[in-house]
């Protein structure tokens, strides 16, 4: 074997080698940096279906908390809760002003009988937070999560009273169309859940039940996925 030849064979075996290693180091800090980006606080800031009604407060929040503890969820929801109701934000702000991640999920209590109008303040409103969060923390992540859907045919006697019906359906649709331009045009992360909870899995018209908040869970951590 001529000296070329076995110094072109010595060289393949190397340049293999360098392969191999940079490969192991690039696997290695990949792996540390998601390491890193998984950990921290995802603060929930919502209505009733964030809060848990009609689960025990078994909502989507703890389903994520259950299958991802090393990620620390927060529920900051509160049943009834509205967009017009922004001022709440404050205070959850100031109690976590380091989180990573705020999740804002609101919207349908805005929007009992809704219309143009009311899916417009929405907007306002939700522009308000977002500029709140980051006078606060400039780094964190805001996602905007487009509220789940109604079922009419199963809405019970309660919920109809209350003005839930063929315009609020009409109005989330609106809604989650305007979320989605807010959330480019404001530099924010998205998710859609109007289509994800099944029509048999709500409790009562408008509250998921347990397995439409499983349902909510899994999609809200596939959204996640692509910020992490």
């Amino acid at each position: 074997m001529t000296n070329g030849i076995q110094k072109t064979i010595k060289n393949i075996h190397m340049n293999k080698k360098l392969f191999s290693v940079l490969m192991i180091v690039s696997f290695t800090a990949i792996a540390i940096t998601g390491f890193r980006k998984i950990h921290g606080q995802v603060v929930c800031f919502g209505d009733s279906i964030t809060h848990g009604a009609q689960v025990d407060g078994h909502s989507w929040v703890y389903f994520l908390s259950k299958d991802h503890p090393k990620i620390d969820f927060i529920n900051a929801g509160r049943n009834g809760r509205k967009t017009a109701d922004k001022e709440e934000l404050l205070p959850v702000l100031k109690k976590y002003p380091d989180a990573n991640y705020y999740l804002i999920f609101l919207g349908v209590n805005d929007l009992k009988d809704g219309n143009d109008s009311m899916v417009n303040t929405c907007i306002t409103n939700m522009q308000w937070m977002i500029n709140e969060i980051r006078k606060v923390n400039s780094k964190a992540h805001i996602i905007l999560l487009a509220p789940s859907d109604i079922n009419l045919e199963t809405m019970n006697d309660l919920n109809r009273g209350k003005k839930y019906n063929e315009n609020t359906k009409r109005s989330l649709y609106k809604l989650k169309e305007r979320y989605e331009e807010l959330a480019k045009t404001k530099h924010t992360g998205f998710i859609s859940l109007l289509h994800v909870v099944s029509k048999p899995n709500y409790a009562d018209g408008l509250h998921p039940n347990i397995a439409g908040q499983k349902e909510i869970a899994k999609a809200v951590w596939k959204g996640l996925k692509k910020y992490f």
